[in-house]
């Protein structure tokens, strides 16, 4: 074995070399990638900015978060009634300039005309992917504190009474 080293050329040497270098920086990486579990975000508060809503309506909830770094995210939303029903909540947007940091943001959520009334709950799930292993489906998984208000019965209108016609008779 030693013969055969001393024999090869030393663009051979070169190559062999090379290859374990990358092997041990890929090897590294790999390590780093899969250990790499932290949450991009924490929730410092989360909370209703009223304490009740009627069926139908809007509530505003307020989030104070702190962004570590910034990485794709899917998430998932849910109103859990007071029945114990899960309604998927649709109507979201996600700012563009997202930075690292301290953030104060407020969200409205439409609370489904159906919806128990009683105490419920609004749920936020999310799924970041910082890396190329996250990416590939190892998603760092962050559940936002569940934010619990009242559901009242929703307030109807009187309904419009049609005008009667009289005939011509």
């Amino acid at each position: 074995m030693v013969q055969d080293l001393k024999s090869m050329s030393m663009w051979a040497k070169g190559a062999m070399t090379l290859f374990a270098a990358f092997a041990i920086y890929g090897a590294v990486s790999l390590g780093i990638m899969v250990a790499d579990r932290q949450p991009p975000i924490f929730y410092i508060k989360a909370s209703a900015l009223s304490v009740s809503v009627p069926q139908g309506g809007t509530i505003e909830v307020e989030f104070e978060v702190e962004r570590s770094r910034i990485c794709s995210s899917t998430v998932k939303r849910w109103l859990v009634d007071s029945a114990g029903t899960r309604h998927s909540i649709t109507n979201f947007t996600v700012g563009s300039n997202l930075k690292k940091g301290r953030e104060v943001y407020q969200r409205s959520i439409t609370i489904p005309a159906n919806a128990a009334v009683g105490t419920a709950y609004y749920e936020v799930k999310l799924e970041f992917a910082c890396n190329v292993i996250q990416r590939l489906g190892w998603t760092v998984k962050v559940n936002a504190p569940h934010i619990k208000f009242e559901i009242t019965p929703s307030t109807s209108l009187v309904p419009f009474q049609p005008p009667v016609f009289e005939s011509m008779d």
